[in-house]
């Protein structure tokens, strides 16, 4: 009887020893988990959005499209390195008079009265304003700054508005734009001339920025219209612009060199950015270099 325990546990042994073999060598010949699915690429916006945006590649090839979408031959990429000349034109205010030109460099500006039509409660009425002519005595683009003062300047708020470019003028054209409505007793200065040559390019990228009260007087800018495009979105800061140019730091040639290269659709001013006398500085610039 002794030995009948002992058989059982040899055949019990053998059993389990013939399971586990079983059981290894499923496990050898089984197929291999199935591997992780791999995460699908970032779509081309995410890619077009990052590093791709910032490539000389892609720059070029935006500079063709929008001299296609303006009706413009597309400028070379050497041409956008370019420095594009500035210039101060005035280095003293200066008292307009009526029909008494004040001629600069690049432009001719003539204080004229003229009538123009107003809402005034909710009435139409034309009425005698104060109108800045502005003439371009070049052939070329312009981006330009002219600003002016007012004595009881309160009473220019409703005053006409005439649709212009109020960033830049092309080749030898004229712009009109309302000062105030007209008062005897009114005197009206130019205190500041500023202007920059551009390709024509360039020209229709700074048209697009909106003339914010940091750089451009409301008074005389509310009537700006881009000839090209729609304005720009707001994708950043006046108040950093702002403290730059209270500081110093920063100035409206700064903000007009940088849209002047980059579409305001696909590139945003940044702090840091100054205008380039370096024809042989990268482009499109980022925040980075």
């Amino acid at each position: 009887m002794e030995g009948k325990p002992l058989a059982l546990a040899v055949l019990f042994s053998g059993i389990f020893a013939i399971a586990l073999g079983v059981l290894i060598l499923h496990a050898a010949s089984a197929p291999p988990p199935t591997p992780k699915r791999p995460e699908p690429p970032p779509p081309p916006s995410a890619m077009i959005n990052s590093d791709m945006r910032f490539s000389v590649i892609y720059y070029k090839g935006l500079i063709e499209s929008d001299a296609k979408s303006y009706g413009i031959p597309a400028p070379p990429y050497e041409d956008m390195c370019q420095p594009n000349p500035y210039f101060d034109e005035l280095h003293e205010k200066q008292h307009l008079r009526i029909k008494s030109p004040i001629e600069t460099r690049h432009l001719r500006i003539t204080l004229e009265v003229s009538k123009q039509t107003t809402m005034i409660e909710s009435h139409s009425l034309s009425t005698d304003h104060y109108v800045l002519r502005i003439e371009n005595r070049t052939p070329l683009y312009l981006a330009y700054r002219i600003q002016t003062t007012i004595t009881e300047k309160g009473k220019c708020a409703l005053k006409a508005e005439l649709p212009h470019n109020a960033i830049a003028i092309e080749p030898e054209q004229t712009i009109l734009r309302t000062e105030c409505l007209y008062r005897k007793d009114a005197k009206i200065e130019i205190t500041h001339i500023e202007v920059i040559e551009l390709p024509a390019i360039s020209a229709f990228y700074v048209s697009r920025v909106p003339p914010n009260s940091t750089l451009y007087d409301p008074r005389t800018s509310a009537g700006h219209t881009p000839p090209r495009g729609t304005m720009c979105p707001q994708t950043f800061s006046w108040r950093d612009i702002k403290e730059g140019i209270d500081k110093k730091e920063l100035g409206w040639r700064d903000v007009i060199d940088f849209y002047a290269r980059h579409n305001c659709t696909e590139y945003s001013f940044f702090k840091s950015y100054r205008y380039r006398g370096d024809p042989g500085a990268q482009l499109p610039a980022r925040a980075l270099d």
